[in-house]
Order: structure tokens, then sequence, then C-alpha cells
């Protein structure tokens, strides 16, 4: 009798995790914990997930790349361990004020491009801190509740930024990020209201977010942004000598979807629906950084021209 492939696994993977041999095989990162109740899965891109229990109940979930590279490290209803901190995060990191922000972390997330950092704060108010992993700049921050500390929001944002007129239509910033040249601002108005925008190095608005209510100042500035954005595309879509052109380099043109959902996904969006093409845009249902369901309008190089609530 054969074993099917799935079966086999499971079966392995119950005789791994009941098994001593299994924590002599960790990765350097995860021994010395004394993690009981341990478990191991390949995932299909060759990634290992471990889950292991500390002494006090906490559950540690590990994730590690083909080369043994940490990828995220999670403590479910838990507080990471200091001694697992000081291994996963290089010093500069360990060292930044910001750190000292949270009362306790709860997981570490790396990538080539970002090492972050999320816990939770003296109020209990979950934190999230983005670092370049080879400068260990901060390039983000996000709280769940209240401002972010100023210290932060100037460390982060360039003066122009700062000095631009729409920076000062938010009475608090909750999230900032920078990604390359360019500036994201989550937060709320006077009344409240949650708007956002992004900014370039110059501090000129590339988007902007906030009420659509005719009537609300942020929905005048809404339509002003919208109209601006709109009258800067209709230039790209007409030749110097104001033929109508396509965008897309006529019908034959390929759309690159895997370059524009990583585009996206760097944005900070995700659960991507279908990319539909409407004329010379694009057109794709999302869900925005603050975890909103958005329709997003593109332009055939995935730059975001409009986003709607659904």
């Amino acid at each position: 009798m054969t074993m099917k492939p799935f079966a086999l696994a499971t079966a392995m993977a119950a005789l791994l995790a009941a098994g001593p041999a299994l924590s002599q095989d960790l990765p350097p990162l995860l021994q010395g914990l004394d993690l009981g109740s341990l478990g191991v899965e390949t995932k299909r891109d060759g990634e290992r997930e471990y889950e292991g229990r500390l002494p006090d109940g906490t559950e540690i979930e590990a994730r590690f790349d083909l080369a043994g590279n940490l990828v995220k490290l999670e403590a479910d209803d838990g507080t990471l361990p200091a001694p697992l901190i000081e291994a996963a995060l290089p010093e500069p990191v360990r060292a930044h004020p910001g750190i000292a922000l949270l009362a306790r972390v709860t997981e570490i997330e790396t990538d080539s491009r970002y090492l972050e950092i999320e816990g939770r704060d003296a109020d209990g108010a979950e934190m999230k801190l983005r670092f370049d992993p080879s400068s260990a700049r901060l390039i983000g921050a996000q709280t769940e509740r209240g401002a972010l500390p100023q210290a932060l929001v100037d460390e982060i944002l360039p003066p122009a930024v700062r000095n631009a007129e729409i920076f000062g239509t938010f009475a608090s910033l909750n999230g900032i990020r920078a990604e390359g040249d360019r500036y994201g601002l989550r937060g709320r108005d006077g009344s409240g209201a949650r708007m956002g925008a992004q900014l370039d190095a110059s501090g000129a608005v590339l988007r902007f977010r906030g009420d659509d209510d005719d009537d609300h100042p942020r929905g005048r500035m809404h339509d002003r942004m919208k109209e601006r954005m709109e009258g800067r595309m209709e230039g790209r879509d007409h030749g110097r000598h104001g033929e109508h052109r396509h965008p897309m380099g006529g019908p034959a043109a390929q759309i690159d979807t895997v370059a524009i959902s990583q585009r996206l996904s760097d944005a900070g969006y995700g659960g991507f629906g279908l990319l539909q093409q409407r004329g010379p845009r694009l057109s794709l249902q999302a869900t925005n950084p603050d975890g909103e369901p958005v329709t997003l309008e593109l332009d055939p190089g995935g730059e975001i021209l409009r986003e709607t609530a659904r």
C-alpha cells in the first residue's frame, strides 16, 4: 500500500513534532528558547514555518526562507522574549528611540525592502515601525490610536513635505511611510474625518483621499486634487503635437500585472481582485493600507489615479 503525499507529509510532521531531533535542527535563532510542542511545515515556495510554545504558554511562530533567513517572527497573544528580539534585530535598530515606545514587541517581519517591528505601546495601542534594512533608517510608523510622536514625523518626512499646504490640513497623523522619493500620510482632519495623501520629495501632492462631501473642507480639497490629477493625465494621453495617442502604446501593448501587483503591494495595498481595462485606464478592486475595501483606477503602469470606497 502506497501512502498518499499529503498523508505522508502529515505523518512526517507529526513524527518530527514529537521527536527530540527537531529541537536539534532548529534555526540558530530559535535554539535555546526551550520551545515545547514543536512543529514544522515546509511551504510550496520552500519556506519553512516553525511553531512552538514557550514555558509561559506563549505560542511562537517563525518563518524562514530557503537560505535560512528570517522572514517573520510572531508571538501569538504574547510577547517576544528579549533574547529573541536582540538576536533578530540589528543593533542600530534596537538602539533607535522609536523602539523604546514599544512596551512589548509582538511581531518582526523582514524583507529586502524593509524591516518591520510591531508591538504595543504603554497604553496597549498597536504600533508599527518600519526601517530600511541596509541603513537602519526609520522609513515608516503607524499607531492604532492617537497621533504619532512628532519626533518620528520629523525624522521620516523631509522639510519640503512638512511645509506643504496639504500637510497643514492634517490635525493628527497616525501613519506615515517613505517609499523612495514618495511619502504617504494617513490621519484625520480637525473634524475627525479620515484623510490620506501621497507627496513627492518636493512637497507636491500626487494623491489625495478625504471626505467626498462637497460641503466639507476636505471634500472641496479632494475635488481640487482630483482635477489636478485628471488634468495631468490628460496631458499624458496626448502627443507633443496635440494628437491623441493610446497610453498603452496601441492595442497590442501588454499589461504587466506582476509589476502592477508588486507596486501596489509596496504601497500597502492587498486583497486584489480582477484587473480590468476600461478604455486607456485600468480598474482594480483591492484593500487599501487602512484595511478598507476600495476600487482603484490606475494608469497602464500601475500608478493610482483615483481611489474610491466600495
